[in-house]
């Protein structure tokens, strides 16, 4: 009789001898397939080769198994006969608490070979295991309060109460009783910092406006960065091309939603960087660290296959109406955007949504960079002394620049005109401001 070959979800020994290599094996395959089976008395090639089967032999495979593999599994033992008569043992386990150990290591099964695993694959498993690691790690901070969250929680309707049970049915203790990690990201001292950055062009090479997000709840940080982002939609463009009068947004709103509550709900907050959103001239790029969930591949991520990374915090999510449980999100961002909108690299998870057309304040921005090579080198340096000493006087400028105070009158009033220059406050006592 012949079992077949081995590959990832079976392997095979020819005896109890190699009762510990076995349950390696049983090991691997569980943290490749969350399933696996050994069988005993089978030979590499899968003939049946049979072996003695003691009162014991069971228990003593169920007892190895408890002393090697963590975190407990639960074996199938079952002792088939092949057509001549002769005994083997069946060994199967299913379970999902990924990643599983064997006598202390870490091995996941690649074809039909057993191989350890490194530390940043085991470090991915453990986050993207049912094992919740943000409900299991310990806060720095224990002195926490949750006004924040709390008042919104509130303001959506759900009763929230400062209280040990309220925190509790959150998920925001350990096992220990103590505050973990999510409820540090839930609290009013979380000091992660979440940057919204818009630069100036198409790389980062030039900064314009930083906005961080910090010592609040992620819950709030969450919703403020929503309502930054449905403002920065809100001019629409008026296309006549079809003869019909059409609005057209600068990008699609919800697929930007949905892509920041996957960054947010799914970053390995473990890790302790941040999620990030980046304006560029032509596209918004939100940026999540951890890459994919373990055990979820791409075509699945398309698809819309959830697989949460981190669970309790995805409910807290659920029910704050930030997320839903049916996946719909990628699937929302592949159809408006194609599945180019994503790119996975160096354990990062970047969305990239393209603006449909070019942004006002960027058209404006290049206007005066045009209209600043076209000023003459007595307006440049008017310019330049305003912007350096914005309280000055026309006389200070004219003696400065070495020109006449007729001369700076007239530089300064063409350079209002062309909005490079901004005066407030009376003619005596004016402040000058120059556009940036």
């Amino acid at each position: 009789m012949n079992l077949g070959l081995e590959n990832e979800r079976q392997e095979f020994k020819s005896g109890l001898g190699q009762l510990d290599k076995g349950l390696k094996s049983l090991s691997a395959m569980l943290n490749r397939n969350s399933e696996g089976t050994v069988y005993f008395g089978v030979d590499d090639d899968g003939t049946v080769k049979g072996l003695d089967i003691g009162k014991k032999t069971l228990i003593d495979i169920k007892q190895r198994a408890a002393e090697l593999i963590e975190p407990r599994i639960v074996l199938e033992l079952e002792t088939p006969k092949d057509e001549n008569g002769r005994s083997y043992i069946r060994v199967h386990a299913e379970g999902s608490n990924i990643p599983y150990s064997c006598d202390g290591r870490y091995y996941i099964r690649t074809a039909a070979s057993d191989e350890q695993i490194g530390s940043e694959l085991l470090r991915k498993m453990l986050v993207s295991g049912s094992t919740d690691v943000l409900m299991q790690m310990t806060s720095d901070n224990q002195s926490l309060t949750f006004t924040g969250m709390i008042d919104y929680l509130r303001g959506k309707g759900i009763h929230a109460s400062d209280t040990k049970e309220f925190y509790s049915s959150f998920g925001m203790y350990n096992k220990d009783g103590r505050f973990n990690l999510m409820a540090y990201l839930l609290s009013d001292q979380n000091e992660m910092i979440i940057k919204v950055m818009r630069f100036q062009g198409i790389d980062k090479t030039g900064v314009d406006e930083r906005m961080p997000f910090t010592d609040q709840s992620l819950l709030l940080t969450v919703k403020q960065v929503l309502d930054y982002f449905e403002l920065v939609d809100l001019p629409k463009k008026i296309d006549l091309s079809s003869g019909i009068r059409t609005e057209v947004s600068l990008f699609d709103f919800q697929s930007f939603r949905e892509a920041w509550i996957n960054a947010c709900v799914h970053n390995s907050w473990v890790e302790k960087i941040p999620p990030a959103v980046y304006i560029y001239d032509d596209r918004i790029e939100i940026v999540s660290y951890g890459g994919l969930p373990y055990g979820l591949s791409e075509e699945g991520f398309y698809t819309g296959t959830s697989k949460p990374v981190n669970n309790r915090l995805f409910n807290i999510f659920i029910t704050c109406d930030f997320a839903e449980q049916s996946g719909h999100g990628i699937p929302q961002i592949v159809k408006t955007y194609g599945r180019e909108a994503f790119s996975f690299s160096d354990g990062m998870l970047v969305v990239t949504i393209p603006f449909a057309y070019e942004p006002d304040h960027v058209r404006a921005r290049k206007m005066k960079e045009v209209s600043m090579e076209m000023l003459t080198d007595n307006q440049t340096a008017v310019l330049r002394y305003l912007s350096d000493h914005p309280n000055a006087s026309l006389q200070e400028t004219a003696d400065a620049c070495s020109l006449s105070l007729s001369g700076v009158k007239k530089i300064a009033g063409k350079l209002q005109e062309m909005d490079l220059l901004i005066r407030m406050g009376s003619k005596k006592k004016a402040t000058w401001k120059v556009r940036g």
